[in-house]
Formats: C-alpha cells, structure tokens, sequence
C-alpha cells in the first residue's frame, strides 16, 4: 500500500488493557453525535474485556458471530474458529454497499498476518476510499508496518488520541 490512507491501529500490550471496549465507546460516542461509525469489535464481559468464549460483535446491529471453537480442556491449540470469522467478516463486507464515515475492524492478529481472517476486508474497505481504525498488538507492530505502510498511523493506547485521530480523519 503505497497511496496517503486513512489507516490507524491503536497499539496495546496485553489482552488485559480494555482495548476492545475503547473501540466500543469510541463507535458509541460518535454514532451519536451523528458520525456513522461500523465494523466490528470483540464482544465483551461485565468487565469491559474480551469476552470468552470469543466473539465478535456488529457496532451498528449489536449481532454477535461465534468465533470460538471448543477444542477440548487439555487442547493447546489456538480455538480460534474460521468459519465463523469468515460469517462475521460479512459485516465488514456490508460496508463496502453502505460506506460508513469510519470503519472499525477488530483487529489485525496471527490470521491477518498469515493472509486469513480480516485481511481482505482491510484492503476493500481502504481501496474503497474508507476510514479504517483497528487495534495491533505490539508483538505484531512489525508485520503490521510491514502490511500497512508509511501511511498508517500508530495510536497510542489513549481515548484522547483515538478521539482527535478519528476526529481528524472526519473532518477531511
């Protein structure tokens, strides 16, 4: 990706930072100061964490997709269940038909850089001339840059930051 895009991640650390329920107020705030914020987000516990077993939730419809497959207890490998990531990335689709003032996916993981999971939406979403904000664990920031580009933004884990990011972006 060479052109000027709307691009950011925010970078956390560890699944124990509530970086999924930022993306879910960020979306909340500005869907109701009347910015169409849509994607997905990781569904969430009481807690404002991910939830488990996984899923992603629909911004706009509050749908959840399964993405989690029980593999057993004594099971070390990942659970992660790829039909039902593939059901869910139909939302991030959906856009394409519907172009929402900014788009939210998930993440960008081990399945995006392995050219799987949300990988393709992110190209047809930027290709499209849409927004895109998603979240990079920093073990990933290298295969991040190495997708993304100059171009792309890296978000400090701040709700300020997002904020003016996604604030700036809209008003272009």
């Amino acid at each position: 990706m060479s052109a000027k895009l709307n691009l950011a991640a925010i970078i956390y650390d560890n699944d124990e930072q509530p970086v999924d329920g930022m993306l879910h107020s960020l979306a909340a705030r500005m869907n109701q100061r009347g910015d169409r914020v849509a994607g997905l987000a990781m569904a969430l516990n009481e807690q404002g964490l991910r939830r488990e077993p996984m899923a992603l939730q629909d911004l706009e419809t509050g749908q959840e997709y399964s993405i989690a497959q029980n593999l057993g207890k004594a099971s070390e490998s990942c659970c992660l269940d790829p039909r039902g990531l593939a059901d869910a990335t139909s939302v991030l689709r959906t856009l394409l038909k519907q172009p929402p003032q900014l788009a939210v996916i998930n993440r960008f993981g081990q399945q995006e850089i392995d050219g799987k999971g949300c990988r393709a939406e992110f190209l047809q979403l930027l290709d499209a001339g849409i927004p895109v904000l998603t979240v990079v664990k920093r073990k990933f920031l290298a295969q991040w840059h190495e997708f993304a580009g100059e171009t792309a933004v890296d978000l400090p884990f701040s709700e300020t930051a997002v904020q003016q990011w996604c604030d700036r972006v809209l008003q272009s």
